[in-house]
């Protein structure tokens, strides 16, 4: 079904397109009668839901291919999930977001320009300002990620526009500005039949303003090195709105589903650890980050155990074999001494985290039954309740926790208040900043632990909102005693906890910030190079297009990055 929904959306341009932003062909199959559509087959619903779901999987990922999305790239990043090294230079080839590319231009961009008239002449106004949305979050994350993109010329192969130019960065976000105000306009026109199935709100049109509104602070936050004054203005005629999210009922997720087989709808990191021989290589969590949440404080963070699951309690089996480093007694001299080199140590009562460094392009050693997999949230895993299960991977795993029915987290109220936090922090925006801190805290881990209830309800392990008061109030007596660079630490931090599952937000706010500082070192090299401040621009695109020349390395940064060269590593 998904294949004909692509075929649909291409036919309805006139023509068999040959666009790309570079300019590749595009594999249409055969369809009886291609050109003689009925109306069924061209409404407009038939399209929005398959722009709903490319935008899942190009945050997430394809559930039945092996391909990632936006949402891992950024957090290989950022010490969230591994990647390969041992320098920054070779963190991704140009090939890795072939998919990507393709899955945008020739995807859910084809399919909104295709859909809008469709929707204009049925007087489906709100089909369009869901297209709207969805494709000013789509650009603006295209520009996080490669720069300078074809936008003003793409998706127009119909017209011979074969070699798209690339438009700036800062014109592309000035679109999606746009697009968010012209959506919020269209969410209040007056039409005939709202979307028959909205996979996001449910035909909730105020939560659609919501979400735009929300996007236009995440867009200005974004610029604030670029433009500070329009920035400030803008987050605070935002704010004084109050039209934002910042209640969980307003989230602006993608629910995944249960179903493996025609078509697995599971979320696709589930898919990737829970079935076949094991967990997926590519999917260590990164020691730093299990470390953030065990051992920054006095006690625990309270996701933790939602977050991850511990296949084991201790590492008494562990040898040279399953990691090497555990024979080593001397640790790199870039390394600092609590720095979390070889394993996550037990500070705080929770032994067995088995993760991987960063820039740590090491073979994969046979780890299966130590490595600490997801948890319950957001992909759908299970709750770690101290059973350890090493039976938790592999082909007999398929129906661990909520069975693959995770989330994408594209924006929640959490992210929200740490949003405002920063903005109040660095641009004196209306607002305190540390009561957006705690409501950013307090509120992630009150939709984790909503998320995760019922897996959780009935072990020991449940959180008490007495331990949760004792955490949140360490956290801001950390934050009270702080110089300013320890506050916009603190925010940042707190932020990339509640990020989890979004590399996409978490990728651009270190960029921005330079938070947290404290990240751990490569794991083999002092010196890894230059941070990566762009992704390369894919091979199909600069082997295709002429107008898209690859950049001599990944250090260019986006037109937003306005900071100095090395100012992140």
């Amino acid at each position: 079904m998904k294949k004909l929904f692509k075929i649909i959306g291409l036919v309805l341009t006139g023509s068999m397109l040959v666009f790309h932003s570079g300019c590749e062909t595009i594999e249409l199959g055969v369809i009886d009668t291609p050109n003689a559509l009925s109306p069924t087959q061209a409404s407009a619903d038939f399209f929005l839901n398959q722009i709903q779901i490319q935008t899942a999987e190009l945050f997430h990922g394809e559930e039945d291919r092996n391909e990632f999305g936006f949402s891992r790239f950024g957090s290989e990043l950022v010490r969230m999930l591994n990647n390969d090294g041992p320098t920054y230079r070779e963190v991704f080839d140009p090939s890795d977001f072939d998919q990507v590319w393709d899955n945008f231009y020739a995807g859910a961009l084809i399919d909104i320009r295709t859909m809008n008239p469709v929707a204009e002449e049925a007087g489906q106004y709100t089909h369009i300002a869901i297209g709207q949305i969805l494709e000013a979050y789509l650009i603006m994350t295209m520009v996080d990620f490669f720069g300078d993109i074809p936008y003003s010329e793409a998706a127009r192969g119909g017209e011979g526009i074969l070699n798209p130019a690339l438009d700036s960065g800062a014109s592309v976000y000035a679109a999606a500005d746009q697009l968010l105000l012209d959506a919020i306009t269209n969410l209040g026109r007056q039409e005939i039949a709202l979307p028959t199935n909205d996979l996001f709100y449910g035909g909730d049109e105020s939560k659609w303003v919501k979400a735009a509104n929300t996007m236009r602070l995440k867009l200005y936050l974004t610029t604030r090195l670029a433009n500070t004054s329009e920035s400030t203005s803008v987050i605070n005629s935002l704010i004084a709105g109050g039209n934002l999210i910042t209640s969980s009922s307003d989230d602006f997720l993608f629910q995944w589903g249960t179903s493996n087989a025609a078509p697995d709808s599971r979320h696709p990191w589930f898919a990737r650890n829970f079935d076949g021989q094991g967990p997926s290589s590519f999917f260590y969590t990164v020691n730093y980050y299990m470390n953030l949440l065990a051992n920054q404080y006095n006690n625990p963070d309270p996701r933790a155990r939602y977050y991850f699951y511990r296949q084991v309690g201790d590492y008494s089996d562990a040898d040279v074999v399953t990691k090497e480093c555990v024979t080593e007694i001397t640790v790199p001299a870039w390394w600092g001494p609590n720095e979390p080199y070889c394993l996550v140590p037990n500070i705080n009562g929770l032994d067995g985290y088995w993760g991987r460094n960063f820039l740590d392009n090491d073979g994969i050693p046979p780890d299966d039954a130590f490595r600490t997999v997801f948890g319950v949230y957001p992909v759908g895993g299970p709750f770690d309740d101290d059973s350890f299960r090493s039976s938790v991977s592999g082909s007999a795993a398929v129906s661990e926790g909520l069975i693959g029915a995770g989330i994408s987290p594209i924006m929640m109220s959490s992210f929200t208040n740490f949003m405002l936090a920063e903005a109040a922090l660095t641009l004196n925006t209306t607002g305190n900043a540390e009561t957006y801190l705690e409501a950013g805290i307090r509120e992630s881990i009150g939709t984790v632990m909503a998320f995760g209830a019922s897996l959780a309800a009935g072990t020991a392990f449940v959180p008490t909102g007495a331990e949760i008061d004792a955490h949140v109030g360490e956290i801001l007596t950390a934050y009270d005693a702080g110089s300013e660079t320890d506050k916009l630490r603190i925010i940042a931090e707190q932020y990339l906890i509640a990020l989890w599952g979004n590399g996409v937000e978490a990728y651009n706010m270190y960029r921005r910030t330079g938070q947290p500082d404290n990240f751990t070192p490569a794991f083999f090299l002092a010196d890894p190079g230059p941070f990566v401040r762009s992704v390369w621009y894919p091979q199909v695109a600069s082997d295709n297009n002429t107008n898209i020349t690859q950049k001599a390395d990944p250090t260019v940064p986006v037109f937003w990055d306005t900071n100095p060269a090395g100012f992140v590593d």
